[in-house]
């Protein structure tokens, strides 16, 4: 055979290319890569969401917390108020702030922490400087939720259920209205109120601190988790 002919051949089966079947293969190769990537990309953007989420809900927990530290805080004496600062009930908590300014006349403001739906809500109606306004706001969120010169905001998402107690001395933890009324102001319920209605509080009596407890779910599909804010008064 000629050496002209070899060289030839030689240059034909270099130059042949792929066949289908080596193509075929190849691609089938890359659209598994593509997939395999594309799941980790996915993995990886839903666990950044996750963390985001959740960072978010802790966040907005630390705001609660220092915001209903503020409160109690600022929790109006039963002296001066005339009757309990703290009411209780379904998934409400009701407070009554002290809001005077030194050397002024008694001014308080009556504000919530309530759920709508899954959702928890601080409503605040504006201060007042009478019993009787005060009165009319303390209705007002009882039944209503508040009227439309209260502040609503949301403060927390995702809440299953909320609940909460007072401190009070000398009997401790109490989670109803009238036990909290009855140590305050001494005797059964009736003679409370009517005490209550003069101011008269017992002496060595008061509400030393509060208790939130929150059931909050902090991503999509996890379960309720139990969350609790234990605030002094300063009473």
């Amino acid at each position: 055979m000629k050496p002209a002919m070899c060289s030839e051949r030689r240059r034909a089966r270099t130059s042949r290319g792929f066949t289908l079947l080596e193509m075929l293969v190849a691609i089938t190769l890359l659209a598994v890569m593509a997939v395999i990537g594309w799941r980790a990309l996915d993995s990886l953007t839903r666990s950044h969401e996750r963390l985001t989420d959740h960072d978010a809900r802790l966040d907005a927990l630390k705001v609660l917390y220092g915001q209903f530290q503020a409160d109690c805080e600022h929790l109006a004496s039963p002296t001066l108020l005339q009757g309990s600062p703290i009411e209780i009930g379904q998934n409400r908590l009701l407070l009554v702030r002290d809001r005077r300014d030194e050397g002024l006349p008694p001014a308080w403001q009556v504000l919530s922490y309530q759920l709508d739906g899954n959702t928890l809500l601080r409503v605040a109606a504006p201060p007042v400087d009478n019993r009787a306004a005060l009165q009319s706001a303390m209705l007002a969120l009882r039944q209503t939720g508040g009227n439309s010169a209260s502040q609503v905001r949301r403060v927390l998402a995702n809440v299953d259920g909320m609940s909460a107690r007072a401190w009070v001395e000398p009997a401790g933890w109490q989670a109803d209205t009238g036990r909290i009324r009855n140590v305050l102001f001494g005797g059964d319920a009736a003679s409370a109120v009517a005490a209550s209605a003069v101011g008269a509080a017992l002496p060595n009596t008061a509400v030393r601190a509060v208790e939130l407890t929150i059931f909050a779910r902090m991503g999509d599909g996890d379960t309720p988790r139990q969350f609790q804010k234990i605030c002094m008064t300063g009473l």
